[in-house]
């Protein structure tokens, strides 16, 4: 018995060396290895009493061996501080440095970018990862004054470049609103229908799956023009109105009252014909988690499904529904909602381009 109480006062005390603590008799003893620990105990394991331990030596010497393998140090160590939990996740997630590390302009883009990565996936439309905000376009491509000085296009030939810096400017300074790289000018909300698929439910026959009829309120893109606005703006509308102007001017007068009549029908329907296709929704589609028909096919730039024909526009930067091309000269994608309007609007500028050309040849 004495033997056993000596052994195990000598295992507390390899606990409390262990765990860094001291006992009420001696001072806390700091050990540099496991190898000068293991000799301590034993030397306090001989040392306790010898003479009433000769009897049993073998069973001490068997308890000397068990101290030399100690329990795992997870057993012991200490539990682990809230700081050392916060490192261990931030190594996890692949961080180098900790927050407190960080500069201000370094948790600045780490928020900016955190932001800009939750507004991509709250998205309602089926877009890709762009700024959330002309603002925010802005700031990106002029935060470096030489970088602005070349064009704005410095690293890579990016067609959209030039007037995505103009949007920047005006539509952030109009309050549009962004799709993509689409500046939406008038949007407004509209009750609609629509089925929703809740979850199978059981009944006598089974399990089915039940379409339910909901009305929300949904936004409806009233004006939304595409990157290449400026061009349609600046190029195309000036191109009808000289043409047309000087037609007006030096060919018209004169001429048959109902030949006039047709002549200015046909130019305002090309005017028109342009607004409704570069100022109209293309056919932007809605974010798809789960596909509504088994030809739909996962789009891994906007993160949804799409059906055949629709395609991811990589100047508009969204999914386009019918997608056909992207016209510069209209500013915008050619899809499902303005094929009408652009094939209108490619019949005038001919047919009017050709007779212009005989008014003024007369």
């Amino acid at each position: 018995k004495n033997c056993v109480k000596k052994e195990s006062t000598a295992f507390q005390l390899y606990l409390m060396i262990r765990r860094g603590t001291s006992t009420p008799k001696k001072p806390a003893v700091t050990m540099d290895s496991e190898q000068e620990m293991t000799t301590i105990v034993q030397d306090t394991l001989i040392d306790e009493d010898t003479s009433q331990c000769d009897d049993n030596s073998s069973t001490n010497s068997g308890r000397a061996v068990l101290l030399t393998n100690p329990p795992p140090e997870d057993d012991l160590a200490p539990a682990p501080s809230s700081d050392d939990i916060s490192e261990s996740k931030n190594n996890q997630d692949g961080e180098g440095k900790k927050d407190e590390n960080l500069t201000i302009e370094e948790r600045y883009e780490n928020g900016r970018n955190a932001a800009k990565l939750k507004h991509w996936h709250d998205s309602p439309y089926a877009v890709g990862f762009t700024e959330p905000t002309w603002e925010d376009e802005l700031s990106r491509r002029g935060k470096n004054d030489e970088e602005s000085s070349r064009g704005c296009c410095a690293d890579d030939i990016d067609p959209t470049c030039g007037c995505m810096y103009v949007s920047g400017i005006v539509c952030s300074r109009l309050g549009a609103g962004r799709i993509g790289n689409m500046a939406v000018l008038k949007e407004r909300s509209v009750l609609v229908e629509e089925e929703v698929e809740e979850d199978d439910v059981e009944n006598g026959d089974g399990q089915t799956s039940k379409k339910t009829v909901r009305r929300v309120y949904k936004n409806q893109l009233e004006i939304v023009v595409g990157p290449f606005w400026p061009f349609m703006l600046f190029i195309t509308y000036p191109l009808i109105f000289g043409v047309s102007g000087l037609t007006a001017v030096k060919a018209i007068p004169g001429k048959h009252p109902i030949l006039i009549a047709v002549w200015a029908g046909c130019t305002f329907g090309l005017i028109y014909a342009l607004f409704s296709v570069g100022c109209r929704d293309p056919g932007i589609m809605t974010r798809h988690r789960r596909p509504l028909h088994t030809s739909w096919r996962w789009n891994d730039q906007a993160q949804t499904y799409r059906p055949r024909g629709a395609s991811y526009d990589q100047d508009c930067a969204c999914v386009i529904e019918e997608f056909d091309h992207t016209c510069p000269w209209t500013g915008t994608a050619i899809g499902k909602k303005n094929m009408c309007a652009f094939k209108s609007f490619l019949v005038l500028v001919f047919l009017l381009l050709i007779w212009d050309i005989i008014l003024l040849t007369e």
